[in-house]
């Protein structure tokens, strides 16, 4: 009895030795996702997290270096000021007016032509407040704060807007992805009139890209395709995972509405996936992660109430059978055809 229990105590540990381990380490690659439940999840199982997801470049620099360069337009510095609008204005070109509204992006254009104005340039002051009209027409000065012949210099650079021929502009970008044209959302069609225009394109899991772009009328169709986030490769994971000391990882990636954890061992061996559908949020995923971590325990062949059955019958088995070989032999009825010739006086039961 004690050799059986033996061996089905080495048979558990056994196949306790080779059952995948849980990961102490979460990476999760989430492009425009919110990784919460990911994160409570694998805390709750004690794993740390690190979120490699792509976070884009903050936009509210922008509207702050504008308020900046306004505040020194009020200052009375025009020269410091049309340069740090100069900057402004060769930012906007690269990240299509990101983090400005209309109005911000008019007040650009208003206040470097006020400056270019104050500093003798006034060809070049009349063509910045005729961009500053093209981007909002509904522009208008606070008598308060601008002179009565500034509010005469945009009204008159919004005549000349409403002269020029317009261009019917349709962008097209990939689904799920959110432009807008001289900072204000953009769906399908949208009417500018001829001259400078800034569009910026935005996905969930795609590099924003923004452009300037010079319409000149009729009917154009802009194709913008941002280039998509490339999640970690499995071997920075790894290093990563062997930095942090880690003895098994789950790798956490969203592609759209598809969402995959891996459970990878430290050798680079993929042991166990899940992949799930997502909706609204990365619940689904969460369950997901969970169930790596702390997988569900196998039922063992040994752990069924047969198998101790079993078990025991072949305990008996191995009592009983020399007990009824003894009884038979003191009997003198056996089915052995010889039996073995012994001296006098040897008990062949001791």
């Amino acid at each position: 009895m004690r050799t059986l229990g033996a061996l089905l105590f080495v048979l558990a540990l056994a196949t306790a030795a080779v059952a995948a381990p849980a990961a102490d380490l979460v990476v999760v690659w989430a492009p425009g996702a919110r990784v919460a439940p990911v994160e409570a999840v694998a805390r709750a199982h004690g794993a740390a997290v690190i979120d490699r997801s792509p976070h884009p470049t903050a936009t509210a620099q922008t509207a702050q270096k504008l308020r900046a360069a306004i505040a020194t337009y009020n200052a009375l510095d025009f020269q410091q000021a049309k340069d740090q609008l100069d900057a402004v204005r060769s930012e906007i070109d690269g990240n299509g007016a990101a983090g400005l509204s209309p109005a911000l992006l008019s007040d650009l254009f208003i206040y470097r032509g006020l400056a270019r104005g104050k500093l003798g340039d006034d060809s070049g002051s009349f063509d910045d407040l005729v961009t500053a009209a093209s981007v909002d027409p509904t522009r208008a000065l606070d008598p308060q704060v601008f002179t009565p012949k500034q509010i005469d210099e945009l009204n008159r650079a919004k005549e000349a807007i409403a002269q020029r021929k317009t261009t019917k502009l349709t962008v097209q970008s990939p689904p799920g992805c959110t432009v807008t044209v001289d900072a204000a959302p953009a769906t399908g069609v949208v009417e500018r009139a001829v001259g400078h225009h800034w569009v910026r394109v935005t996905c969930p899991d795609r590099e924003p890209q923004g452009l300037q772009v010079e319409l000149t009328g009729g009917e154009v169709t802009l194709p913008v395709q941002p280039a998509p986030y490339l999640p970690p490769s499995d071997s920075d994971l790894l290093i990563q995972a062997r930095t942090a000391s880690a003895r098994a990882v789950v790798v956490v990636e969203v592609h759209g509405t598809v969402g995959t954890a891996r459970l990878v061992g430290l050798d680079g061996r993929e042991r166990d996936r899940r992949t799930v559908t997502l909706g609204a949020d990365l619940a689904p995923l969460a369950d997901a992660v969970g169930d790596l971590l702390a997988p569900a325990p196998a039922r063992h062949w040994y752990q069924s109430k047969w198998a101790w059955v079993a078990g025991g019958a072949a305990a008996a088995a191995i009592i009983l059978v020399p007990i009824t070989a003894a009884i038979a032999g003191s009997s003198g009825a056996t089915t052995w055809s010889t039996r073995p010739v012994l001296p006098p006086g040897v008990n062949p039961w001791q």
